[in-house]
């Protein structure tokens, strides 16, 4: 295993300060001086390891996206039973890993940047393709067993990011009015719905 490079650990580093700084302030008042005195670093440091602002948004997306997907894959990798891991992985969806103040004001100050930053955008819609690659690849055994088709596979990992992502807006708006835990329930019936034993059956019948 190669050893990491001094400049790669004080990348992470300041992408990680990057992240405590726009979880805590937003990303439109988070200043290059903030983000080197967060990491711990001179302000001149940050232009040596990243080119832009830019540069360090995009690696900092990618920074966020990997600490969910790690953490989704090792929680899953402790269930063998198909339906247990069907409602492990729906529960982690809506679980406090994924849906808390800290990842939840980060990811809509990105989507706010996204609307005139190409680069963001570009980002953001690598994290929407992996979180669909994910769920594909975590479903499709049991969506093959029940006779749905590639498509309408992805249409269903694309129907779970959306109400992931709608509940998720809904509760970070006014989470007294909205229960992660009702929504928990309704996205295991809609998962079950369309995938456990009623395939494509289940997916006519609902639309």
């Amino acid at each position: 295993m190669g050893r990491i490079s001094l400049a790669q650990t004080r990348r992470s580093q300041i992408i990680q300060a990057f992240y405590r700084c726009v979880a805590s302030q937003g990303l439109a008042k988070t200043s290059m001086r903030a983000i080197a005195k967060e990491a711990g670093v001179q302000p001149s440091a940050l232009h040596h390891y990243f080119k832009d602002r830019d540069e360090m948004i995009e690696e900092m997306v990618d920074f966020y996206t990997d600490r969910f997907f790690h953490s989704f894959l090792e929680e899953m990798a402790r269930y063998n039973d198909v339906k247990e891991r069907l409602d492990k992985a729906a529960e982690f969806l809506f679980s406090t890993s994924m849906i808390n103040e800290e990842a939840t004001s980060f990811f809509y100050d990105c989507c706010a940047e996204a609307k005139n930053n190409p680069r963001v955008r570009q980002s953001l819609a690598k994290l929407f393709r992996r979180f669909r690659k994910t769920i594909l690849e975590y479903f499709s055994g049991l969506a093959i067993q029940s006779g749905l088709s590639p498509q309408e596979t992805q249409d269903i990992a694309t129907l779970i990011i959306a109400v992931h992502e709608g509940i998720e807006l809904q509760w970070h708006m006014s989470p007294e009015d909205v229960s992660l835990e009702r929504s928990l329930l309704l996205a295991k019936r809609i998962i079950k719905t369309f995938i456990l034993g009623q395939g494509r059956e289940g997916l006519r019948r609902a639309v």
